[in-house]
């Protein structure tokens, strides 16, 4: 029940990513067929995947701290920044958060949700200064060709900003933990796996055993996309994919990436909430660090790749 009387109902495929994802959005965990339950959210804080998953629904969330938005907007006044610019002030507004010490799946979780928190705060900011300017309708009449054109840059600009986004906070983690690695590197076919471990000479270098190598693919939600995860580094037989949208991963979908040789790894509060399965087949960013700080650490020094 929303807050205006309207009744939202919300009718999803069984085994579906959609019906995950409202079960996990609405705290379900004991339905059964033919019955109706009642739970109550209203004393639950949204994060950023809640207010996706909302907004996808057609929902709109609003973040109500606007703390930060007058140091952005004099920052950058109201044109967006790079990618870099942006996640490095959203890692720099949380001063209480420590990459280096801190847990890592604690670390990409605050990231992230701050980021996404800030970006929705300052677009807005940005969309509403921009239609102050040039209005879409004047007079009652819309100017269509100029509707078009801003819906589709912001469009555009929303689709790119969050898997590179979280590619950097990624990589900010990995640098503070000290963690040799290269991003983007090419390889079979003009390939580039987002993570690659430990660099691109290593992979290329056929004295470099393969049991040292390791690639991580970097995705907010993998849908069917992951399937391009599997041809990105012929020498790296089983391949890691970093995903953080809960309810995203279905046993249909799992058996998938398992005959694919991709393992999942997540977050540690987002790989509790699936269940026992799927969390059995899935590794949290904290462990996957330590596996590779482990390869890192015990590689002979002549394989050292300068």
């Amino acid at each position: 029940m929303l807050r205006d009387n309207r009744l939202l109902i919300i009718i999803a495929q069984h085994d579906s990513t959609a019906e995950a994802q409202a079960k996990w959005l609405f705290g379900i965990d004991d339905e059964q067929e033919g019955a109706f339950r009642f739970h109550d959210n209203t004393e639950r804080e949204l994060d950023a995947f809640g207010a996706q998953i909302f907004e996808a629904l057609g929902i709109n969330v609003e973040v109500r701290d606007d703390t930060h938005l007058p140091e952005m907007i004099g920052r950058w006044g109201y044109r967006f920044p790079s990618n870099e610019e942006f996640a490095a002030f959203s890692q720099s507004s949380l001063t209480d958060v420590d990459p280096t010490h801190d847990d890592p799946d604690d670390v990409v979780i605050e990231y992230y949700d701050r980021s996404y928190l800030l970006f929705k705060l300052y677009e807005r900011a940005v969309i509403q200064h921009d239609y102050d300017a040039a209005p879409f309708v004047s007079d009652g009449v819309i100017d269509v060709d100029s509707f078009t054109s801003f819906y589709t840059s912001v469009r555009n600009r929303r689709m790119s900003r969050a898997g590179k986004v979280l590619e950097i906070h990624i990589a900010r983690i990995l640098d503070a933990r000290g963690i040799e690695y290269e991003a983007q590197a090419k390889t079979e076919n003009g390939k580039k796996p987002d993570f690659l471990f430990t660099s691109q000479a290593a992979y290329e270098d056929p004295a470099f055993p393969e049991e040292q190598l390791r690639m991580l693919a970097s995705k907010t939600s993998i849908k069917d996309r992951f399937r391009q995860v599997a041809d990105e580094a012929n020498r790296i037989r089983d391949k890691h994919l970093f995903t953080l949208t809960p309810g995203d991963v279905t046993h249909p979908k799992l058996a998938q990436l398992d005959e694919l040789h991709i393992h999942l790894v997540m977050p540690k509060v987002v790989k509790e909430s699936y269940d026992d399965l799927i969390q059995g087949e899935t590794m949290t960013f904290s462990r996957f660090i330590e596996e590779i700080q482990g390869l890192q650490a015990d590689r002979p020094q002549s394989l050292t790749l300068l």
